[in-house]
C-alpha cells in the first residue's frame, strides 16, 4: 500500500496523544479494537503526520534524515517497516 492509499485511510484510526507518544487505535465499523493498539515514538508520529496525501516514501524518508540524525538507508527501512505494519492493521480491520 502507498502513501496516497494509507492517506485515504487514516480515517480507520483514532488517534491520542499520550505524554510524547501517539496511540493509534483502529476502528472496525466506528467502534475501536483495543486489543491492537499501536504506539508511535517521535518518529513514528512524524511519520504518521507526514503521510498526508502528498508525500511518498521517499519524501517522508528525506524529510526524517532532514529533522532527525539518521542516515538515508535506516530512514528508508523505517518508512517502509511503518507503512507494513500499518497495512497489515488496516487489512485486519
Amino acid at each position: 500500500m502507498n502513501t496516497i492509499e494509507l492517506f485515504n485511510k487514516k480515517s480507520h484510526f483514532a488517534t491520542r496523544l499520550v505524554g510524547e507518544e501517539l496511540i493509534l487505535v483502529p476502528l472496525t465499523d466506528r467502534i475501536a479494537d483495543m486489543n491492537e493498539l499501536f504506539t508511535l515514538n517521535e518518529v513514528g508520529s512524524f511519520i504518521w503526520d507526514n503521510i498526508d496525501g502528498k508525500n511518498n516514501e521517499e519524501d517522508i524518508a528525506n524529510a526524517i534524515v532532514d529533522n532527525f540524525e539518521v542516515d538515508i538507508d535506516i530512514a528508508r527501512k523505517d518508512v517502509a517497516a511503518f507503512i507494513q505494519k500499518l497495512s497489515e492493521m488496516i487489512a485486519n480491520c
